[in-house]
This record gives structure tokens, C-alpha cells and sequence, in this order.
């Protein structure tokens, strides 16, 4: 039997944590949400860090005594059998094929923010959706290099732009902080930004790779996610002080625009130029460590018979499910033939994408729910569900694709069992469940 190999520590996980869930989300939403919601933005990014919080609780107690190539598709099986397996396939590629899209659109846009670049965007999402296979198929002792230096880089890169933003002289805000009117007016916003808290549930299809999955999945967990929320809440102030609401540099590279205004002049736009560069770099490492991740669950459904058995194939030297590699950047490429032709906008991706990942979510909770019997573990469960259920609402007619896909994966699974009942024998997914 093929298996990953057990490499994962709990400063790797923290490096690839990071990587993978930070990204496009610091990169790009501080100045979309800012743009829906205006000052009282910063209230969808609390709100979201509310809601994932008991989910990340959930997902350590699941990984740690049920770690998994498949992620949540494990933690499904676990939990509900072969008939959890597809549907839970299907929702989470569905996912990354759009959001892994969303990812590279905004590295793109960041090179694009180069002087002269700007019609470059999508030629340059693509080329980082091309850059993105070679360095996964290379193995992720490669990826594990690549990841420990841009967690750095990153760390380094938001710690200018907060500090930038406080404590440049003759700076004065150009925005503000205040509440909303309605508080139910932050629904939206909340949706859009939790595409900045999806990533975790990538980092559970690496559970199996840990050394000590118990002891070590929910140390990673906790500590990445107290980076990330500190992260996201100094830049998203950051870009709403420093930037008018209107400002047409928020939907492209607000971290870029921010840096320029503060140092103005010809010095904000040579920082602004080294912004653009790094933002590019850091939101396609970003798309590295998703793809890595997403590959996996690729890997685990092919291991159950949901896809065809050459994705469960391991190169014999890296040990990296290549071909589950290369289908998922297909996915990307033809979403991004999709935003080429006008048929979807990248706030609509990034939300295709959150609406799955927070169905997901809810997939998660309920099988924690069936796996861990017991007064407390049912408390945790309507803690995590409740808030997941609100944002669900959130979304509005965009649910009808994660049902969708949902049905599909329902019906693929009875297609199936109904193939192996008629050949005289159980399904392989029987087996296996």
C-alpha cells in the first residue's frame, strides 16, 4: 500500500500553516472587504476569527486521533461511511478549482501592479498556475524550503506595512474605524472574508504526513491560528486608516497602495514597486501550499475508487501524488478561462470558493458530532455549528453550488454501488468503510 511520507513537525506545520492560509486572504481581502463594507470592516474580520475558532478545535481533536491523506473526506468516512466519502470529495475540490483560481488572479494582479504591467495580470495568473505544478511535483522536501523562507518573508513584509501605517512621520489616517449600522450588514462581509480562514481544512489532508498526529496536529493548529488572526486584524486596520474607502487601488494590491501613501513621493513608489514583487511571490506561495494540500484529497478519493486509480500514484523518489498534482491545476486553468471571459469576478470566485469550504465546515462538525459521543463533545459541536449556519445563510443563492455538488457526489456514490452490486460484490468504498 502506497504511503505519504512522515515528515511533518510542529514548526513545519506552523510554516506551512501559515503559507497556506495566509496569503491572498492578507493580501488582497483587507481591501475588498474595506471597499463592501467600509469602516466597520474590521468587524467581518473579528466576527469570521469568532466562528473558526471552535471549528479549528474540532478539526484537532479529528485529526489527531483520525489523521488522514483526505482531510475532511477522512474525517467523513470516519464518521458517516463510504456514503460520506464523495459528496465531501466533491465539495472540497469544487472548491479549490475556484479558489485555487482566486489565488493566482491575485498574485497575478500583484505583478500586474509592476509600472507598464498592467495588462499583464492574467497572463501572469496563469504562469503562476504553471510555476505552482513544477514546484509540487518536485516533492515537498522542496515545498518545505520554499515554505520556511516565505514564512519569513511574509511575516517580515506585514510587520512593515502595520508598522508603516502607525509609525511613519506626518502620516494621517485617511479612513476610519466605526460600527455598522446593522449588524446583519456584516453577514456578506463576514462571507467574503472567511475565504481568509479556509486553509485549515487543507492543512487536515496532511494529517497522515505528521510524526505524532496526536501530540502534534493540534499544537500546530493553535498556534497558526493565533498568528493568523493577529495578522489580519493590524493589516486590515492598517489598510482602512491609511486608505479612503473609495480608493480604486483596493481591489488590486492594498498592501502596495498603503506603503505608497505613507512614504509618498518618487520613495512610495519605488516601495510600492518591492511591494508588488513580494506580494506576488507571497500569495503564490500561498497557492503552493494549498495546491500540496488539495493534491492530497485527490489522492485519498482516488485511494477510495472516487477518481481514477493513476491519482493515487506516487512518484517512486518524492513520494508526491503527481497526477492528482497536475488534475487540480487544471481545475485552476480552466477557472481562470472562466474570469477571462468575463463569466466570473474574482470577489464571486473567492466566494464560490468560501461558500464550499464553510460547507465543509459544517461536514466536519457533524462528524465530530458522530465520533465523539459525550455532553461536552455536543457542546462544541452547536458552538461551532451555529455560527457556520449563520455565515452559510451569508451567502444567499451562492449555496445552490455547493448542493449541487453535494447531489452529484450523492448520486456518484450510488452509481457506484450499484456498478459493483450488479459485477456480484461489494464496492471498493464498501470495503474500505
Amino acid at each position: 500500500m502506497h504511503e505519504l511520507a512522515r515528515t511533518l513537525t510542529v514548526s513545519r506545520g506552523v510554516g506551512v500553516g501559515v503559507t497556506t492560509v495566509v496569503g491572498s486572504g492578507l493580501l488582497v481581502l483587507p481591501g475588498l472587504a474595506y471597499g463592501l463594507l467600509g469602516p466597520a470592516a474590521i468587524f467581518a474580520w473579528l466576527g469570521a476569527a469568532v466562528v473558526v475558532a471552535p471549528l479549528l478545535v474540532i478539526f484537532a481533536r479529528l485529526g489527531g486521533r483520525h489523521p488522514n491523506a483526505g482531510g475532511v473526506v477522512g474525517f467523513a468516512a470516519a464518521a458517516f461511511g463510504p456514503a460520506g466519502v464523495a459528496p465531501t470529495v466533491f465539495l472540497l475540490l469544487g472548491a479549490c478549482a475556484f479558489g485555487g483560481a482566486a489565488i493566482a488572479v491575485t498574485a497575478g494582479r500583484y505583478f500586474a501592479a509592476l509600472p507598464g504591467a498592467g495588462a499583464l495580470a492574467l497572463p501572469a495568473a496563469a504562469c503562476c498556475v504553471v510555476v505552482v505544478a513544477l514546484l509540487n511535483v518536485l516533492g515537498s522536501r522542496t515545498l518545505a524550503r520554499v515554505q520556511s523562507a516565505l514564512t519569513g518573508v511574509l511575516l517580515v513584509l506585514v510587520s512593515a506595512v502595520v508598522v508603516a501605517a502607525v509609525l511613519a512621520p506626518n502620516w494621517t489616517p485617511a479612513g476610519r474605524v466605526g460600527v455598522p449600522a446593522h449588524w446583519t450588514d456584516v453577514l456578506p462581509a463576514v462571507g467574503l472574508v472567511f475565504f481568509a480562514f479556509t486553509g485549515w481544512e487543507l492543512l487536515a489532508a496532511t494529517t497522515e504526513e505528521y510524526r505524532n498526529p496526536h501530540r502534534d496536529v493540534p499544537r500546530a493548529l493553535a498556534i497558526t491560528y493565533m498568528v493568523v488572526v493577529a495578522l489580519y486584524a493590524a493589516v486590515a486596520l492598517a489598510v482602512q486608516t491609511s486608505l479612503p474607502a473609495g480608493d480604486p487601488r483596493l481591489r488590486g494590491a492594498p498592501l502596495a497602495a498603503v506603503l505608497a501613501r505613507v512614504f509618498g513621493g518618487g520613495l512610495g513608489d519605488a516601495v510600492g514597486v518591492v511591494m508588488s514583487v513580494v506580494g506576488g511571490v507571497v500569495v503564490l506561495a500561498t497557492l503552493v501550499s494549498g495546491t500540496w494540500a488539495a493534491s492530497r484529497i485527490g489522492f485519498d478519493a482516488a485511494r477510495h475508487g472516487l477518481l481514477p486509480a493513476r491519482l493515487r500514484v506516487l512518484h517512486p523518489r518524492t513520494r508526491t501524488p503527481v497526477a492528482a498534482v497536475l488534475l487540480l491545476c487544471g481545475t485552476f486553468g480552466i477557472a481562470l478561462v472562466a474570469h477571462a471571459a468575463g463569466l466570473v469576478s474574482l470577489e464571486t470566485m473567492f466566494r464560490l470558493s468560501a461558500v464550499n469550504f464553510v460547507s465543509g465546515y459544517a461536514v466536519s462538525v457533524l462528524a465530530h458530532a458522530r465520533l465523539f459521543p459525550g455532553r461536552g463533545a455536543r457542546v462544541l459541536s452547536v458552538a461551532a455549528l451555529v455560527p457556520v449556519a449563520v455565515v452559510l445563510a451569508g451567502f444567499g443563492w451562492l449555496l445552490l453550488y455547493p448542493a449541487a455538488l453535494l447531489v452529484a457526489g450523492t448520486v456518484v456514490h450510488r452509481v457506484r454501488c450499484r456498478r459493483e452490486l450488479s459485477r456480484g460484490g461489494p464496492s471498493r468504498a464498501g470495503r474500505r468503510g
